[in-house]
């Protein structure tokens, strides 16, 4: 039984509740247009773990130092407007994955971690990640709580954000840092590649249904907990992995929605 749940009980929780904490972190994604952002953040993650295995050091670490740097510069680079936001963030997660690449080239010896960082491994789920993942929960939970009022102006109109003395900038980037650390978290369970499908597709399909926050919420969170729990139980019984199954699932819900709304 405790190696039952080491191996499914515990990655199946830790899948849950970081469903929960991306479909939260979706709608902004959808409603700010940070699509492109959450691929270039993740993809520079990568630069960060092979650094980490070369060093010694917890890739986690590396790999979220890396994250931060990138999401820093491309949130600069878009809120300064010097060049287009989709050019910056080309630049920068092709360099830092280029990064990576090279790191891991030098050492063959991290070939095996290369593909679970790419597209996620049940194993390497424990109850560290498990905690982890709940102390995300809970921050997230508070933040979204105390900066309420101020994430909404930031989502009508900066400047009148601005103009009811909300620091827009503070809370902006503030909700970047925390969206970039879920993102790499994240990255452990559902991979490199595949991660960015959870923070596009549950606000989506939610906004095909309503237009209300409290609704896009609510169906964001049950598709993002849905497809996450769904995709990483097929990955545990059929050792597939758990990043391209979830992402297949969210997919496919998307598609269906899709079509039923065209229809």
């Amino acid at each position: 039984m405790p190696y039952f749940s080491e191996i499914v009980i515990i990655p199946l929780a830790c899948a849950l509740i970081l469903g929960l904490v991306l479909s939260i972190y979706s709608f902004f994604v959808v409603v700010k247009r940070w699509a492109f952002l959450s691929v270039g953040v993740s993809h520079a993650a990568f630069g960060g773990v092979a650094l980490g295995y070369i060093l010694g050091v917890s890739p986690q670490i590396s790999a979220l130092f890396f994250a931060l740097v990138a999401a820093i510069l491309i949130t600069f680079i878009k809120r300064r407007g010097s060049i287009p936001e989709d050019v910056g963030i080309g630049v920068i997660f092709s360099t830092f994955m280029a990064i990576g690449v090279i790191l891991f080239s030098l050492n063959k010896t991290y070939v095996s971690d290369v593909f679970s960082y790419l597209f996620g491994n049940m194993l390497t789920i424990g109850v560290y990640d498990l905690v982890v993942a709940l102390a995300l929960l809970l921050i997230t939970l508070v933040f979204f709580r105390k900066f309420k009022r101020e994430l909404f102006l930031i989502i009508v109109d900066e400047e009148l954000a601005y103009t009811c003395g909300v620091n827009a900038s503070f809370v902006y980037y503030l909700l970047v840092t925390l969206f970039t650390v879920s993102v790499v978290i994240a990255i452990k369970l559902l991979g490199v590649i595949l991660v960015s499908s959870l923070t596009v597709i549950p606000a989506t399909v939610a906004l095909f249904f309503s237009s209300r926050l409290s609704a896009i919420l609510l169906i964001s969170a049950l598709v993002s907990i849905g497809t996450t729990l769904v995709g990483t139980g097929v990955a545990l019984f059929t050792n597939l992995p758990p990043g391209a199954t979830t992402a297949l699932v969210a997919g496919t819900v998307f598609f269906i929605t899709l079509f039923l709304r065209k229809s």
